[in-house]
């Protein structure tokens, strides 16, 4: 009976529609050839990303033919986001911000110099420095994962919204072609 239950929830949520985050039509890296330039953590993320994907091959080198993805000026700055009662840090907030640029095989910009910004908070406990260091490198490496899947995601919509404004060719008749009465 449990089985059958479980079958059964999974049948109804594949006929609904329901698709893990990325996983859906369009959800993939459009593209089979690609370039990933950076050297910061978010670069590395994406080329791993990529590679998991299995029909996207990496390339070396950027050239022609293949999507680039640039990522570059990665920060990550931390500011107080709350105070206690006597007048000490309670609370965090990090904030983690990256450029990046978009370039479809064609070589047409699909994101130019676009800013990803992104914050996490963190309860601060000063009686625990060694904790805190870990959530702090933790929440880092979350919004680095996050910011990978976003610029992935992005490259899929953006790729299909340049792919339905591109004119249809509208077939001419050929002349023999027509019905002759």
């Amino acid at each position: 009976m449990r089985l059958l239950t479980i079958v059964a929830l999974a049948f109804f949520l594949a006929a609904c529609g329901f698709h893990l985050r990325g996983q859906g039509p369009g959800g993939q890296f459009p593209y089979s050839t690609a370039y990933v330039n950076g050297s910061g953590p978010v670069a590395a993320q994406l080329r791993q990303n990529l590679q998991l994907l299995g029909n996207v091959s990496l390339v070396a080198a950027a050239r022609s033919g293949v999507a680039q993805v640039d990522v570059s000026n990665e920060r990550t700055d931390r500011k107080v986001g709350a105070l206690n009662s006597d007048g000490r840090v309670s609370e965090y907030r990090m904030f983690y911000v990256l450029t990046y640029r978009i370039i479809a095989p064609g070589g047409e910009e699909l994101a130019g110099n676009s800013e990803l910004r992104m914050f996490r908070d963190y309860t601060y406990d000063e009686n625990n420095a060694l904790g805190n260091e870990a959530q702090e490198q933790i929440l880092i490496r979350d919004m680095h994962q996050a910011a990978a899947q976003q610029i992935l995601r992005r490259t899929a919509a953006l790729a299909r919204q340049a792919a339905s404004t591109q004119p249809t060719p509208v077939p001419t008749p050929q002349p023999g072609l027509l019905d002759a009465r």
